[in-house]
């Protein structure tokens, strides 16, 4: 059997990437067995904001005795090649394969993508898969081995399974980006956004120029979000109606105790389970994050996404259209259906070599 090292990391700064890290793992594991997966940290790139790896440091990964190296998630940047072409060009000439699976572009770059789609012709990847329409369509003439795929966060009920607690109900309310809107349920007073969840009307108040152009963009500047942090704010509370209120931050790292715990019944760690566990209990949750979106649609409960982002794609490849504009729920028994394609195509792929 082929061994493979899977490449992941960098969960403290996003945990997102934690969640199709796992889902990588448990992919992985079908197809070539327990034994025979390594789980091996990235670049040292994504340090600096993925420019460029450090030259001090030990290009780890070219030395690896595999067969495959596994990219994964939202690797095609601009500055793919310049973090990747040295060291796949090592494995090429020690006769290891590469493959990028839950593949995404962080944004859609045409002439980065040139560049890419013209070194696969130099030195292809094995095989591909991709986690939205648009990467797949991206890739699709330069790749001989591509599935129009998932994002492998899907994939961790399959592998994360969540214990209950005595908070529900419960609502998840993550935003990162933008500080936290106030959120009101059955309460007739005016609102920026308002929506019907189950029974209930709940209304949300945004606050100051920030929050408005920080929804509106698919990144904001971090350094920003640090800075605008100790300013005062006013109270959240606890409990929106019912529901107890749980509040993520998904970046444990750089820590700054006044953005993480701002509000009562914060939660941030540097592990991925708790926060799977708290998005599999949340009813609802509500987040300026792709991948908190993605956890909660994966374990069957609702999602409404607060970014205009092209990353959303991943949620609309699995049914998720107007997470946007109200909260939405998938097709669970369709999405079970996109998980076992996608590992049949693996196992086909590199079983028929």
């Amino acid at each position: 059997m082929k061994r493979v090292a899977c490449i992941n990391g960098y969960w403290s700064t996003n945990i997102g990437n934690a969640f199709y890290n796992l889902g990588a793992e448990y992919v992985l594991k079908q197809v070539f067995g327990d034994e025979n997966v390594h789980m091996i940290f990235d670049q040292t790139a994504y340090i600096n904001h993925g420019k460029k790896n450090i030259p001090q440091a030990l290009d780890y990964i070219a030395h690896l005795n595999v067969d495959y190296v596994v990219l994964l998630g939202p690797v095609l940047t601009r500055n793919f090649l310049r973090v990747w072409r040295k060291t796949l060009d090592t494995l090429q000439k020690r006769g290891i394969g590469y493959m990028i699976l839950s593949a995404g572009m962080m944004k859609n770059n045409g002439q980065a993508m040139e560049e890419i789609c013209k070194y696969f012709k130099e030195n292809p990847p094995y095989a591909v898969t991709t986690r939205d329409r648009d990467t797949y369509e991206a890739l699709k003439d330069s790749v001989e081995r591509i599935y129009d795929g998932i994002c492998f966060a899907f994939f961790v009920p399959d592998c994360v399974k969540p214990v209950s607690t005595d908070l529900q109900p419960v609502m998840a309310v993550n935003f990162d980006k933008i500080d936290e809107p106030e959120i009101f349920m059955d309460i007739d007073r005016p609102s920026d956004i308002s929506f019907d969840f189950d029974d209930h009307r709940i209304g949300m108040k945004f606050k100051g120029l920030f929050a408005r152009v920080g929804l509106k963009t698919d990144r904001f500047t971090d350094a920003l979000v640090y800075l605008t942090s100790p300013l005062p704010r006013g109270k959240r509370p606890e409990k929106i109606g019912n529901y107890t209120v749980i509040r993520t931050d998904h970046r444990f790292s750089p820590m700054f105790r006044r953005k993480a715990f701002r509000y009562a019944n914060s939660v941030c760690a540097d592990v991925p389970q708790t926060y799977a566990n708290i998005y599999a209990e949340a009813e609802l949750t509500l987040s300026d994050r792709v991948h908190a979106c993605a956890i909660a649609l994966a374990y069957g409960n609702r999602a409404y996404l607060f970014a205009k982002t092209g990353r959303s794609a991943l949620l609309t490849r699995v049914g998720a259209q107007g997470i946007e504009d109200h909260p939405v729920a998938i097709d669970l028994e369709k999405l079970q259906v996109e998980k076992q394609n996608l590992i049949a195509y693996l196992r086909t792929v590199i079983h028929t070599q």
